[in-house]
């Protein structure tokens, strides 16, 4: 079993609706990730599709055991474990946003997003159906759980991975930028203090990789980060341009952590009341 892990956040723009050209940008940054020794890449929410897809849902989805797509990317990422975000097409022709994890030539863990923003600028509950799991995926001998933008905003899910055994949480995002009055962005603000406590309050990593660049109407500014089990950032990406955040997580410091921190280990389902 390794005690370190060398990750990849793949911080990317892609075009909306051009599937082979952001799968060739895939296969690429996939190439920059393997000359710097990664083990885990992790690409940003539909990075395969692009996010405000609207009434493009169903024309660039794919099923995972019939896409040439996922075979492609599963034939690039070698021993390199690889997490892509795309439509998927489930039975009874339901769509999911989900996250797929690929390594060796073989689809290892599917995520389908839990829970679906359709407020604001957010249409997601009227094009996915919601996913109805919550799993692990093997990584280096642990666990990684997977999670997808909005589902990050519940912290149970974040939870349930960690208690389960999960050391490293990634998460997958096209967070759309939000200006505040303060000379940091106010949407990174916000994501860093979801990221930083779910970090502490569930002593795991958490990798968050989210997208750049400009989609009808909105902008992505990036920002993606690698937070340690007790909180602090140890790194982050650059602003509004493409980047690749290499960062090598020991994984001992959560073990470590988890002894003095007992804080999973307290946790209660016997307290009575609302909920």
């Amino acid at each position: 079993m390794a005690n370190k892990l060398t990750v990849g956040l793949a911080q990317i723009d892609c075009t909306l609706g051009a599937v082979e050209g952001n799968l060739q940008k895939h296969l690429s940054w996939i190439e920059k990730a393997r000359e710097q020794g990664v083990e885990l890449l992790l690409f940003p929410e539909l990075s395969i599709t692009g996010y405000r897809l609207l009434h493009l849902t169903s024309r660039v989805s794919c099923r995972i055991d019939e896409s040439e797509i996922i075979r492609r990317l599963a034939e690039a990422s070698g021993e390199m474990a690889v997490v892509v975000g795309l439509v998927e097409e489930g039975g009874q022709g339901v769509l999911y946003n989900s996250a797929v994890m690929l390594r060796a030539g073989q689809v290892v863990h599917v995520h389908r997003k839990l829970y679906l923003p359709t407020y604001g600028i957010f249409q997601e509950g009227r094009f996915f159906g919601p996913g109805q799991r919550l799993d692990l995926a093997p990584i280096a001998g642990e666990k990684l759980g997977l999670l997808i933008c909005e589902d990050l905003w519940h912290p149970q899910l974040a939870q349930r991975l960690a208690a389960d055994g999960g050391k490293v949480l990634g998460v997958l995002s096209a967070g759309p930028g939000r200006v505040g009055s303060g000379a940091t962005l106010e949407s990174q603000e916000i994501w860093e203090c979801i990221t930083r406590s779910t970090a502490v309050v569930n002593t795991s990593w958490l990798l968050y990789c989210n997208r750049v660049g400009w989609e009808e109407g909105s902008f992505y500014a990036g920002g993606s980060h690698v937070v340690r089990p007790g909180g602090q950032i140890l790194c982050r990406a650059a602003n509004f341009q493409e980047d690749l955040l290499v960062a090598t997580l020991d994984l001992r410091e959560v073990d470590r952590l988890r002894w003095r921190l007992p804080l999973l280990r307290a946790e209660r389902a016997d307290i009575e009341g609302p909920g």
